[in-house]
């Protein structure tokens, strides 16, 4: 349950109020909460039904985040749903799920292939390894879905950033020791822009940028 202050500031914030700097206003207002319709939301949405584990409305927001950015990679642990939604935005750009099971819905494996993502399971910190080496360890976006080692991930993952770099991390409230991990997270140095959305936080690393924390509710 938000307290009485959270739930002013993320509604504030979520409309764009009180956000002086204009790339926040922009991503917050342009993408986080665009309502322009996308040729790709139709199939993503019968995706999002096949897969489960994600909304309509998150799925098609994590298509426009990847759309957005245009990122040199993208690694998505854990979620095939928004493997299918980051991938679906340029489909040249190198992709790849990690899983630690190895089959995934029909559907969701053919949009998949089709759109140049491919897919490895196993020991997902392993392959986070070894995807980051074949990547430059430079990690263009980096999708962390609600895995038990979702904190040792992201703490690997920090250390392979840029400033054209974006983490998107799932289940940042869903405890109290999630809590206290995201607070950690925001108070990193190396975290400059984050975003808690309450079911997922957003990290941005461009250094000349000022050190701001926004929350919303979306």
């Amino acid at each position: 349950m938000f307290k009485p202050g959270s739930w002013i500031n993320r509604k504030r914030h979520n409309r764009g109020f009180g956000i002086q700097s204009p790339s926040a206003f922009f991503f917050v207002t342009q993408v986080l909460k665009e309502r322009l319709p996308y040729y790709a939301y139709e199939e993503l949405d019968t995706i999002a039904i096949e897969c489960g584990g994600m909304n309509r409305e998150a799925c098609r927001r994590l298509f426009r985040i990847a759309n957005e950015a245009m990122p040199a990679n993208a690694i998505i642990i854990g979620s095939v749903t928004a493997a299918c939604a980051i991938s679906s935005a340029h489909p040249a750009t190198p992709k790849m799920l990690l899983t630690e099971r190895t089959a995934i819905p029909a559907g969701a494996a053919r949009h998949l292939e089709s759109c140049n993502c491919g897919h490895m399971s196993g020991d997902t910190m392993q392959l986070l390894e070894e995807r980051l080496r074949s990547c430059g360890n430079a990690i263009g976006i980096l999708y962390i879905g609600e895995c038990h080692n979702s904190k040792e991930l992201l703490d690997a993952a920090l250390k392979r950033t840029n400033k054209d770099s974006i983490i998107i991390v799932e289940g940042i409230n869903r405890s109290k020791e999630h809590k206290e991990w995201w607070q950690q997270t925001i108070s990193d140095p190396r975290t400059i822009v984050t975003y808690d959305m309450y079911s997922m936080g957003i990290l941005f690393f461009n250094s000349e940028r000022p050190k701001q924390n926004y929350t919303l509710k979306i």
